[in-house]
């Protein structure tokens, strides 16, 4: 039957393919795996880790059209007030099911509304004081390599609707193209009698919606919408995945990413050629301004090259949005490119986190927290005249006054931006600092001074800003000290609003693997955002927070480990070096990441239904049509992979066995491209996932490795019943168990039932394989 299905969907995607002469290719993939959770809030079910309304970045949340929103007393659960991201086992058991089990497509983290469980707190009635209305909106998507009408969005969604009098849930997909208004291209509606109803029989679905993107549209917002809610049920959403048919006539995939911020000023843009790149040269000419204009009618050429790259050092001013694009040469003329932008990363930055205190004496509501906290700052950072937004204290006796700032680290301070005390009858009163000395230290104990400065007076209006900016020249400190020579009035009392301190960035930041980050490959390549100045840098690394050495030096903001181990935490930083600079080493803050216990074998996500291009998974796990056993790997019909009985992920691999005729087994194998070696990192064993059927015949499930010297050993599940099971069992065997096999030189990767050396006629069922890997598992403590 499979070579069946072989030969006909070979002849359909034959022609498929002389219809659609271009590849398709991924615009937006997301699962929300990479947001980091955090506790319950209203949700009775506690946990550390389940939720956030924080979306990817780039995309926008919408929860202004929930009643009551940003009114904790008001807004219902807090939790499901706007789409929010959680936990799906979590979300389940909060709500008490009622059907959200049924997602099965989903794994992981998930995108919700569920305006059921938001209405279990109070909230402004429903509909008297508006719906629950929530949007959620993707970053730009770029369309520059797309043809015109090939995007297609395909999601996992679960949909269960509800329709009264007050309430008439309506879920809605728009879409935007380069800023324009949006069309709907999705209509979902919980009113029987519309043509778009969608009942409530669609709680697990694989949605594919067709997007009419036309020619010249260079990017696309996609937003999720339900609406005209109140107490009914939910939508829920997970796998986005936006593909479109490539043009393959325009640079692509720029890089840095169009729309991306902080962008650093010593930069290399690059991006994917076109297809009809002439052999000619100059093949690629680059336009880059921060007037879109000037890159928009061809007059901002700064380059023409072969390389599909281009420094742009020296080019780039800091905090500055610049637009580019690349034309192509292709034998006969230029393809001209689509405009894509950036802004760059900012010249100084605040520092955060900075405690204040002081040796004066002041009322509770007068502390110097005061001046560091943002109290009485608006949004256009003018300060306000409250007396309790402001520090002001006595001096004690026999000393003068100070207030003192400590940072959460050594910085290359810049400048302080000062807002003097601003009272209402602050210009009679003068409580405002005048002559002030400033001083700065790295250990708080040897201190230099800056000098003296004098403070402006404040406006004593709500519209005050910061009038005084004192430099630092760049000097590195942890400490800063004002003291009080005199103040602008006589009352023996002195005040400030509010200080800035702004620094450059000195110090390696941003490190990649993030600190604290778990589950890193043990091949990982360390990164970082590096110093501003920094001509080399010097990476420390070990396994003891105060035992970090010297791993290696580089030129460029990257270290590639080479004996990183399995389930190991690492601690490490770097000091960005410049010999030249008045402080030549800044040593960056001590991060950790903990590596993963397993290394990826095969976790079965790689594979599509594309028969074509021999992309399925029984085009690499090979069964019974190929190995005369009597096993069957995949579906006869797409998808082929196993989308909902799954242990990670979105896919595993059913392994159908037939062991009623000869050879009385049945097998799926797979041959590496290459030898694997699996005792990189210190590993020692191999793992899988496995899960069975309760009305499986039983069988034994076993596994054979082959070298690369032919040498072959078998190990067999301890357990006869093991393809019974319904729930997904691990199974972790020491490499040292299939002995003979050279571990550093796997070939070959055999899984199968039954029982190879001696068969015996048995009967048929079928087995789930999820999540192969290679490693070592930390010892139980």
């Amino acid at each position: 039957m499979k070579r069946t299905k072989y030969l006909l969907l070979a002849l359909v995607l034959a022609f498929v393919g002389m219809a659609q002469a271009q590849e398709t290719f991924v615009l937006l993939s997301e699962d929300f795996e990479g947001l980091p959770l955090g506790p319950n809030v209203d949700e009775g079910v506690a946990g550390d880790a389940v939720w956030t309304d924080i979306p990817p970045a780039g995309w926008i949340n919408d929860a202004s059209e929930v009643p009551g929103i940003e009114d904790p007393a008001n807004d219902g659960v807090t939790e499901w007030a706007g789409w929010g991201f959680a936990n799906k086992d979590w979300w389940i058991e909060t709500a008490g099911d009622q059907r959200r089990v049924e997602f099965t497509l989903a794994q992981g983290t998930v995108a919700i509304a569920d305006c059921d469980e938001w209405d279990d707190a109070g909230h402004p009635a429903v509909p008297a004081t508006g719906t629950y209305n929530v949007w959620l909106s993707t970053a730009p998507i770029d369309l520059s390599s797309a043809r015109p009408g090939t995007v297609k969005l395909q999601f996992d969604s679960s949909w269960r609707p509800e329709y009264d009098d007050n309430y008439r849930q309506t879920g809605t997909i728009r879409v935007s193209f380069d800023g324009a208004e949006p069309i709907t291209v999705l209509l979902w509606e919980s009113d029987s009698s519309s043509p778009n109803f969608k009942d409530d029989n669609s709680t697990n679905e694989t949605i594919v919606v067709d997007i009419p993107n036309p020619a010249g549209a260079t990017s696309m917002v996609i937003t999720f919408g339900m609406y005209d809610a109140g107490n009914d049920w939910w939508w829920a959403i997970d796998n986005i995945l936006v593909t479109g048919g490539w043009s393959g006539v325009r640079a692509s995939n720029p890089d840095p990413d169009n729309g991306e911020v902080e962008v650093a000023v010593k930069t290399a843009l690059s991006w994917t050629p076109g297809n009809y790149v002439g052999a000619a040269s100059p093949k690629h000419r680059v336009l880059l301004s921060d007037d879109v204009a000037a890159v928009d009618s061809g007059a901002a050429v700064v380059a023409t090259l072969d390389p599909n790259s281009f420094d742009a050092t020296g080019h780039l001013d800091f905090s500055t949005t610049y637009y580019w694009r690349v034309d192509e040469a292709n034998g006969v003329g230029w393809d001209v490119g689509s405009v894509w932008r950036f802004t760059t990363e900012s010249f100084v930055y605040t520092v955060e986190n900075v405690v204040a205190t002081s040796n004066g004496a002041s009322e509770a509501t007068a502390g110097p927290e005061n001046t560091v906290n943002g109290s009485g700052l608006d949004a256009d950072d003018q300060h306000s005249t409250r007396t309790t937004d402001m520090w002001l204290a006595t001096a004690p006796a026999d000393e003068d006054l100070y207030i003192q700032y400590e940072f959460d680290g050594v910085y290359k301070l810049h400048e302080m931006l000062v807002w003097n005390y601003n009272a209402e009858f602050e210009l009679i009163l003068g409580f405002g600092l005048k002559d002030v000395a400033v001083a700065y230290s790295q250990n708080g104990t040897d201190w230099t001074a800056l000098g003296d400065v004098e403070f402006a007076k404040p406006t004593a209006k709500a519209t005050y800003t910061a009038n005084t900016t004192v430099s630092f020249g760049g000097v590195a400190a942890k400490y800063v000290r004002l003291t009080v020579n005199s103040g602008w009035g006589v009352m023996g009392q002195y005040g400030l609003s509010e200080v800035r301190f702004m620094f450059i960035p000195a110090q390696a930041r941003q490190p990649q693997p993030a600190d604290g980050a778990a589950d890193v490959a043990i091949d990982t390549a360390l990164s970082w955002r590096a110093g501003r100045e920094a001509v080399s840098h010097k990476v420390y690394l070990g396994t003891a927070a105060d035992a970090a050495t010297l791993a290696g030096t580089v030129s460029a903001a990257a270290f590639v480990p080479s004996d990183l181990e399995f389930g190991t935490t690492y601690y490490w930083m770097v000091e960005e070096v410049n010999e030249a600079d008045d402080v030549p080493v800044w040593a960056s803050v001590l991060w950790s990441f903990t590596t993963a216990e397993f290394a990826v074998v095969d976790d079965f996500e790689s594979y599509n239904d594309d028969v074509d291009a021999k992309t399925t998974i029984f085009d690499t796990w090979l069964d019974g049509w190929v190995n005369n056993t009597g096993s069957t790997v995949g579906y006869l019909n797409a998808p082929f992979a196993e989308r909902t009985i799954v242990h990670g992920g979105r896919q595993s691999m059913p392994l159908q066995y037939d062991n009623s005729a000869s050879p009385f087994y049945s097998e799926a194998e797979r041959i590496f491209d290459s030898a694997q070696d699996w005792t990189v990192g210190g590993g020692d064993s191999l793992r899988l996932y496995f899960r069975g059927d309760a009305t499986n015949s039983a069988q034994t499930l076993y596994i054979t490795l082959e070298d690369r010297a032919g040498h072959t050993a078998t190990v067999s599940n301890a357990n006869p019943d093991a393809v019974v099971a319904a729930e997904w069992q691990p199974w972790q065997i020491a490499l040292s168990e299939f002995g003979g096999v050279d571990p550093a030189s796997v070939e070959k990767m055999t899984i199968g039932v039954g029982n190879r050396t001696s068969p015996v006629a048995g009967g048929t069922g079928t087995v789930y394989i999820d999540d192969i890997g290679f490693g070592r598992p930390v010892a139980a403590q």
